[in-house]
């Protein structure tokens, strides 16, 4: 089975020439203050790549650096309620810019574990988890992908998904890269908008998982995909990857001009 797009040509061009210039485009835009050469994973937005894919370009090109073969994607899923989690059991991932191959043994090994389902449904008009594929595609076209989709979002649940991944992956992290997929607050004014993101963006840079769930509990901050942000932060604890760096925060104002109800955007690396 591929699973083929579902945002191409509305969230992202599906012309493949155009799309590769315009991620390159934002790659070469692009100025990290240091290498990061042992990266564990970053968070990653996935609004359409006009609003959000210069962003993602930080986190992507601190990546590249890294000689990884499997991209984990950990991902909110917006449309299809009733489940935990959501594992991508097919062969491969299709975009304009080809296919994205699916590691199907490593995918086949996580599935064991019985919480751990492939409920196809999920993927159904997610763009959550497509928006990171074309950015992998550029950076690092070899590499294999394992797609997570996680529905009912808690702490419970993030840690139980870390605990898995690190177990799974403990002996291989030299080679493995966890991306988390989340925009931050929606549809505030920009003023509004820069203070509740600088508060969740600052637990994230702590590491401060009790503050991050404090912030998104009373409403001080939001984020679409706070669980995939909790599996990579308790991941890094796991892993003793204890260095966070916040790459670049920007919304969606700055591109439509209209910053009376915007989008929060933040890419974020997690080092040793």
């Amino acid at each position: 089975m591929i699973m083929d797009p579902v945002v191409a040509g509305s969230f992202y061009s599906s012309n493949p020439i155009f799309l590769r210039d315009q991620i390159n485009n934002f790659l070469k835009e692009v100025k990290l203050e240091k290498a990061y050469e042992n990266p564990l994973g970053i968070i990653s937005p996935h609004a359409g790549y006009i609003y959000s894919g210069q962003c993602a370009a930080y986190g992507f090109k601190a990546l590249r650096l890294k000689d990884f073969e499997l991209a984990v994607i950990i991902a909110p899923c917006h449309r299809y309620v009733g489940f935990e989690y959501s594992i991508g059991d097919f062969e491969a991932y299709r975009t304009p810019l080809g296919l994205a191959e699916v590691d199907i043994v490593e995918t086949e090994q996580l599935l064991q574990d019985k919480k751990f389902r492939f409920i196809s449904q999920a993927f159904n008009s997610e763009n959550s988890l497509e928006m990171q594929i074309p950015f992998l595609q550029v950076i690092k076209p070899d590499a294999r992908i394992i797609p997570i989709l996680i529905g009912n979002q808690s702490s419970e649940n993030s840690k139980y998904l870390a605990e898995n991944l690190f177990t799974h992956f403990k002996q291989k992290l030299e080679k493995v890269v966890f991306i988390a997929s989340s925009d931050l607050s929606h549809y505030h004014n920009a003023d509004t908008a820069g203070k509740m993101d600088a508060k969740i963006a600052e637990s994230i840079s702590n590491g401060d998982i009790e503050a991050l769930l404090e912030n998104i509990k009373t409403g001080n901050s939001e984020a679409c995909g706070f669980g995939a942000i909790l599996t990579l932060m308790y991941l890094s604890e796991l892993a003793n990857y204890g260095k966070i760096a916040n790459l670049n925060y920007t919304h969606s104002g700055e591109i439509s001009h209209n910053n009376n109800h915007v989008v929060g955007y933040l890419s974020t690396i997690f080092y040793k």
